[in-house]
């Protein structure tokens, strides 16, 4: 009787123990992979290359359709709060 308790016992460990390694796997691998996938949109209408008028060209800041009006020291608290929750 002692026998088949002991044999019960480990497959219950060694089930514990492939739970365990497959949620750290999916933790560190292949959760991010699929939220990069599902989140991930490309441009719908990309910028033209030879267009260096738009305000996309000229400061860098990508294109942000005229909606976001910041000011230098709202961008920089920006990003710094990018950069501490990104930690």
């Amino acid at each position: 009787m002692k026998r088949k308790r002991m044999r019960r016992l480990g497959i219950l460990g060694l089930a514990a123990l492939t739970a365990l390694i497959l949620g750290f796997l999916a933790k560190r691998i292949m959760i991010p992979s699929a939220v990069h996938y599902i989140a991930y949109r490309a441009p719908d209408q990309p910028q033209p290359a030879g267009d260096t008028n738009t305000p996309a060209a000229s400061d860098g800041q990508g294109d942000n359709g005229g909606s976001e009006n910041l000011t230098p020291s709202d961008r920089s608290q920006l990003d710094a709060i990018i950069k501490r929750k990104a930690k």
